[in-house]
């Protein structure tokens, strides 16, 4: 009798929660059969974690105490620059810098030193414009990367085309390409269409892969990081500098930029995902906030199933981000998730269960947020909506 009584409990309460829309049984069948083979589907994946690159500032290194190095497979240090005699320094404390590395690699994630960044790029060209120059600098680097255990280089050289450091570069990267094989180090490069029309197609070819910066695009009057420029980025780099779609990493911003009244970006103008949230929580889910555009949580996951047929997702930068539920690089880290899905488990603790069914009710009605928000999308279309909770009542019924 005890038993029935949970039973009738639980029933009143599930029957309880609707939010008036409709779905008939013939829509909810054919759903389900669509679960099914989903999930049949998904244990056949492959196992080896998607690229998930994080840049972390200099100048905001701290952050790094509240990183989830779990939700990462490399963690890249901005910026690594060279003194007048080619020594690489950061403003990252040898101490804090050593407890970076070894915190990353407890979790199995490479970390990279960065150089260069926007207006940090002007004192390579003396390094490198002769044979020896270029040969002592990239011993320096080495040297650099063995001192703090690093586990390889990111170059970010954002230069114009006309400028005479394109003239060494691919003879710079050829260089680094054979140390960096000597020691077992990763090679990577960032990039964007208007810093890529001098490096060659031989060139990209030697770097493991390839960060796609599609953020800042100052030809949009709407948003400087949209899904088309996204995919506009992606192709750009692999169907006409052909480049393998596996060694694309699309970058996505953890900021917002605003705009001024002629429709241009206002490039004075910048907002952390992180204070986005502080001003207004219903901005997790958002693009848009008082002028500001950014990619809120909905568009994250989109890019993610983007990037899922490219190389990964790469970030500038983590310590924008926003913390605990409201945190975009956990929204990365499920939507690029290997691990086989639980079916109605959104509030990530493992089970399914009339939880669950309320926190999808609240997220329906727009007063709360999924933890884990494909396991909500119970009839696989991509979409959270009314369908996914009579499918989920069904279940736990």
């Amino acid at each position: 009798m005890k038993g029935m009584k949970v039973c009738s409990v639980i029933l009143s309460l599930l029957c309880g929660i609707t939010i008036g829309i409709p779905v008939s049984a013939e829509t909810i069948a054919p759903s389900l059969e669509q679960q099914e083979k989903a999930l049949a589907e998904g244990q056949d994946i492959d196992q080896q974690r998607p690229r998930v690159v994080g840049y972390l500032p200099d100048w905001t290194y701290s952050a790094y105490k509240n990183v989830d190095f779990g939700a990462l497979t490399h963690l890249d240090l901005a910026f690594c620059n060279p003194d007048a005699q080619g020594n690489l320094f950061c403003y990252i404390p040898d101490e804090a810098l050593a407890q970076i590395v070894e915190q990353a690699h407890a979790s199995d994630v490479k970390v990279m030193a960065a150089l260069g960044g926007f207006g940090g790029c002007e004192g390579y060209l003396p390094l490198l414009d002769t044979p020896e120059e270029m040969a002592a600098f990239n011993e320096k680097i080495m040297a650099y990367c063995e001192k703090h255990q690093l586990d390889g280089i990111d170059l970010d050289i954002e230069l114009s085309a006309d400028h005479a450091i394109w003239n060494y570069y691919g003879d710079w990267v050829a260089s680094l390409r054979a140390l960096c094989d000597e020691r077992g180090y990763a090679l990577s490069t960032a990039t964007a269409q208007w810093v890529a029309v001098k490096v060659t197609k031989e060139t990209f070819s030697l770097f493991d892969f390839v960060n796609v910066m599609a953020y800042d695009n100052d030809s949009d009057p709407v948003s400087h990081a949209s899904m088309e420029f996204a995919k506009s980025s992606l192709e750009y780099f692999h169907e006409q500098r052909g480049i393998a779609k596996e060694r694309l990493v699309l970058g996505v911003p953890f900021y917002g930029r605003g705009y001024q009244s002629n429709g241009s970006l206002d490039w004075n103008s910048y907002e952390s995902f992180s204070a986005l949230i502080e001003k207004d929580p219903a901005n997790f889910t958002g693009d848009t906030y008082q002028g500001i555009a950014y990619n809120g949580a909905d568009t994250m996951r989109e890019k993610a199933e983007l990037a899922k047929g490219y190389g990964g997702m790469m970030i500038w930068e983590i310590s924008q981000d926003a913390a605990g539920e409201y945190s975009l690089l956990a929204v990365i880290h499920e939507a690029l998730s290997v691990s086989q899905a639980i079916p109605g488990d959104v509030d990530g603790d493992g089970i399914c269960s009339i939880a669950d069914a309320v926190m999808l009710q609240h997220y329906l009605v727009g007063s709360g947020v999924l933890h884990t928000w494909k396991n909500g999308d119970l009839n696989g279309d991509g979409l959270i909506h009314a369908a996914d909770l009579v499918l989920l009542k069904r279940l736990l019924l």
